[in-house]
């Protein structure tokens, strides 16, 4: 994920060096060369699958939820914030139990450059999720924080409909979950592929 972590990095560099005024920002709609255009505040669905990861667990399974953000646009670069929330059935097994992961949430800065009606981009920010850990019948339930990062593409299917998919990778870091047996700490970070559709407002 190196590469993904150096175009996160860059997509907020970008967002904090933007130094032009409100009005130099193209509105929603057309964009002259560039296509429909991507910026406005927009809303959408979006599923997912987890397709393993990092960490001594690695959770797979699928899930869905929303997202909302807003976007500024000059010229090709596009910059923005955006949050989302995933409920899933995600669970891995490991330590002698299973883990699972039922909310995914993330409030992230998202940066790109359109190319006409494509817009690709990368993203970054914080993240968070619920988690309880199973063994043997007992169940220890905890909460997640850490971060999320990725790549995706967005393209224009009119002027206000847009379709999207993206690779994005959560790590948790190590969180200790109290059993029976005693503290046990475990690791993990998600891989997951999501594809959605929106409306720009």
């Amino acid at each position: 994920m190196t590469k993904s972590i150096v175009f996160g990095i860059a997509a907020l560099s970008m967002l904090c060096g933007l130094s032009a005024h409100a009005d130099d920002f193209y509105q929603p709609g057309f964009q002259p060369g560039y296509g429909p255009g991507f910026a406005g505040a927009e809303a959408g669905g979006q599923i997912g699958a987890a397709i393993g990861g990092t960490g001594n667990v690695s959770p797979t399974g699928v899930g869905g939820g929303l997202y909302a953000g807003y976007n500024l646009q000059n010229g090709p670069l596009v910059g923005g914030i955006e949050g989302d929330a995933i409920l899933g059935a995600i669970s891995g097994s490991g330590q002698g139990g299973t883990l699972r992961q039922n909310w995914l949430s993330s409030l992230r800065v998202r940066g790109g450059w359109a190319f006409s009606n494509v817009l690709a981009y990368g993203t970054i920010g914080p993240a968070w999720a619920t988690s309880s850990f199973q063994q043997n019948g007992f169940n220890f339930e905890k909460s997640l924080h850490g971060y999320t990062l990725g790549i995706g593409g967005e393209v224009a299917l009119t002027r206000t409909i847009t379709a999207r998919a993206e690779l994005r990778h959560y790590d948790f870091g190590a969180a200790t979950y109290y059993m029976p047996g005693g503290p046990l700490k475990l690791s993990t970070g998600n891989n997951m592929l999501l594809v959605g559709i929106g409306a720009h407002f």
